[in-house]
């Protein structure tokens, strides 16, 4: 991420991006209520639909990267601990990347 100026940036700039994508998706999410099955993976598998969901996760991720690694600094002082801790919530944030652009394939195909 490099220093902390550069990722208090990035920090709220995700932050900033963020905000109208939430409300973006909460007023979508009333649209929906109480539609049919068929129109909302209908408009799931819009392209914009999905772009919309892997740019929200990514910025999500993101942010929440940025977060965690500040905690990591402000209490955990041990430095192999810090690496492995480190190292576990990196892979679990891929993890959660993989597992959506995974259900936004599936989407697709089914």
């Amino acid at each position: 991420m490099g220093s902390a100026k550069n990722a208090w940036k990035i920090h709220r700039l995700t932050t900033i991006l963020l905000i109208p994508l939430i409300i973006y998706l909460f007023l979508r999410i009333i649209h929906f209520s109480g539609e049919p099955y068929e129109l909302i993976l209908e408009e799931l598998r819009s392209l914009w639909s999905i772009l919309f969901i892997l740019i929200f996760t990514v910025l999500g991720l993101i942010h929440m990267r940025i977060g965690v690694n500040e905690i990591l600094e402000d209490y955990i002082h041990d430095e192999p601990a810090k690496k492995i801790i480190n190292f576990l919530i990196s892979s679990f944030f891929i993890l959660i990347l993989i597992f959506v652009c995974l259900s936004m394939w599936l989407i697709l195909i089914f």
